[in-house]
């Protein structure tokens, strides 16, 4: 299968490697505004890699560029995710993206559906990996009662007072909104950095402090895990130095999404932000710590109350002696690939948009294991 790639940024160098060496993929096409990385990459890659200029804010180039490939890959930023939706399906294409981009993309299940595609949407590490982790404890339980997923991701530096492992301006804007849970067949809202804890994580993370954001999990695992699930929610760890920070960046205006006009022109302060801000591509090798994506999931079986917790796990030096690139950036990209090697290898049967948790979990944890990715599970008595 030809496959098209959007966004050549850290996640994205991850998931170019790991497709630019599966036997399944007939040629990889790697689109960016940006194309100096992307084309360092193909020289690296060689063999069936190429480049072209993609502009995801342009529904014309967009559809020139999707044209001829059989699935698509987003790791751009999820606010051109409608946009890339409508040229894949228009192309006949597959897609894969890693994240939401506002608007419910799972109302265009039908015409998806009719037209005989499949949309994996928000295929990542969380969401992605987590959603699998929870189905796979979901398919092992009588009834579910609550899933907790816990991403504990954190890093240290002396070079950088604040470093953000993921796109900058989605860490930031998810950090200082409000936060969503699902609670008794409602979801609700808590202020940003809300219910602090510090969360008892495995090597090689340890304690982490985590707050309540809101995220993928929490809209579709209630509606898609069943079994009467009354309890979801998502926390991020956010070390206490780091929360200052954003904190203050928020009240003095730094993290609005509006234009302001500075010197006769306009500039949205989040995008200043991230620009000063040191990119996740360019973290690799310049920072210590590790992530880790765990969930627990409570429920019933035969009659008795059971937890199960999966985790995968891995330290940034790790990461960066595999791939050149954080933890952060291997999980997440490697969570991608692996929902897109299903694709390509049939392993996805499903039609329509679906979330990861609808996809069938032994498959994808193999794949992932394939790919370097170690799934850890326990199961306790509660």
């Amino acid at each position: 299968m030809k496959i098209l790639q959007l966004g050549v940024g850290a996640i994205g160098t991850v998931v170019a490697r790991h497709l630019a060496g599966h036997r399944e993929v007939e040629a990889l096409t790697l689109g960016d505004m940006d194309t100096t990385r992307a084309e360092k990459l193909a020289r690296e890659l060689k063999g069936k890699v190429r480049v072209e200029r993609a502009d995801a804010a342009d529904p014309q180039a967009l559809a020139r560029v999707v044209g001829g490939h059989g699935l698509v890959v987003s790791a751009v930023l999820p606010k051109y995710n409608e946009a890339i939706m409508k040229a894949t399906l228009a192309a006949g294409a597959d897609l894969l993206d890693l994240s939401a981009g506002g608007d419910d993309q799972l109302a265009h299940d039908g015409e998806w559906k009719r037209a005989g595609r499949t949309a994996i949407h928000g295929m990542g590490e969380d969401p992605g990996i987590s959603n699998v982790f929870a189905r796979w404890a979901a398919d092992r339980l009588d009834a579910v009662e609550a899933i907790r997923v816990r991403d504990g991701e954190y890093s240290t530096s002396d070079e950088f007072p604040l470093a953000c492992l993921f796109s900058t301006e989605t860490f930031i804007e998810e950090a200082v909104s409000p936060a969503i849970y699902f609670e008794n067949g409602q979801r609700k809202t808590l202020p940003a950095f809300s219910n602090r804890e510090v969360y008892p994580f495995p090597d090689p993370v340890g304690p982490q402090v985590v707050y309540n954001m809101s995220h993928e999990e929490v809209d579709t695992l209630p509606r898609s895990i069943g079994k009467g699930v009354r309890f979801v929610d998502f926390k991020l760890a956010v070390p206490d130095d780091m929360q200052r920070h954003l904190a203050f960046l928020d009240r003095i205006g730094m993290t609005r999404r509006d234009t302001v006009r500075v010197r006769g022109g306009e500039v949205t302060p989040l995008s200043v932000l991230a620009a000063v801000l040191p990119q996740p591509a360019d973290l690799g090798g310049r920072i210590q710590g590790a992530a880790i994506i765990l969930v627990e999931i409570d429920g019933t079986k035969s009659g008795r109350r059971v937890r199960h917790i999966l985790h995968a796990a891995m330290t940034h030096d790790e990461a960066f002696r595999r791939m050149r690139v954080t933890a952060t950036a291997f999980l997440t990209g490697t969570g991608a690939a692996a929902g897109a090697i299903a694709l390509v290898t049939g392993k996805v049967k499903t039609r329509g948009v679906v979330p990861p948790e609808a996809l069938e979990p032994e498959p994808m944890l193999g794949i992932l294991e394939e790919l370097g990715v170690t799934t850890h599970r326990r199961e306790m008595a509660l």
